[in-house]
């Protein structure tokens, strides 16, 4: 039978510990960051898109295959990558896609971007907002809801439980506006 010093044991138990510790560390990171820590900063994207509105007659940008293909005509003057990727997509994907001259998509944006607006539209319109509902650094937000954007540079946290209400609400306006638009 081999005998273990009390040293021995307490070393062995301070290093079980540790492995907890930093194991328990890990999980945490990973829970509170589910796609890792980012500062893919909505405020730099609102400024962005307002830029690039007041230098194009008004108009936020549009016209391309996908409200994150029009997203993309904000690079490389007005946003970079880095702001572009959103929370959830690895920079390094949006960065390739965007160095080769190709147009951001659904799966290569974070943003969910309400291509069409101008900026003398209904100020209560929403802009964008993070797609997975991540805090400013990315990490998980305990009720579900979302920082938005909305037209002339304001935001609002929207809880999770006035989501649901936020994007009805959403609808009958960009509805309200399609009918004054056509002369409804």
């Amino acid at each position: 039978m081999i005998r273990i010093s009390k040293g021995w044991r307490l070393g062995l138990f301070l290093l079980a510990g540790l492995a907890l510790a930093v194991g328990g560390a890990k999980l945490w990171y990973m829970w509170k960051f589910p796609y890792g820590w980012s500062h893919s900063c909505d405020k730099q994207l609102a400024f962005a898109l307002h830029q690039y509105a007041e230098a194009h007659g008004g108009r936020y940008p549009a016209g391309e295959k996908t409200p994150e293909a029009s997203l993309s005509l904000l690079y490389p003057d007005y946003a970079n990558e880095y702001v572009l990727q959103g929370k959830t997509v690895p920079l390094e994907i949006v960065k390739s896609t965007l160095e080769r001259g190709d147009r951001l998509g659904p799966e290569t944006c974070g943003w969910h971007y309400v291509e069409g607006l101008r900026l003398t539209d209904d100020r209560r319109l929403a802009l964008f907002w993070d797609k997975v509902g991540l805090g400013h650094n990315g990490e998980r937000l305990s009720d579900g809801g979302r920082m938005v954007h909305f037209l002339g540079l304001g935001s609002e946290y929207i809880p999770g439980s006035k989501w649901q209400q936020f994007l009805e609400e959403q609808e009958k306006l960009l509805a309200e506006r399609a009918k004054q638009k056509h002369g409804g």
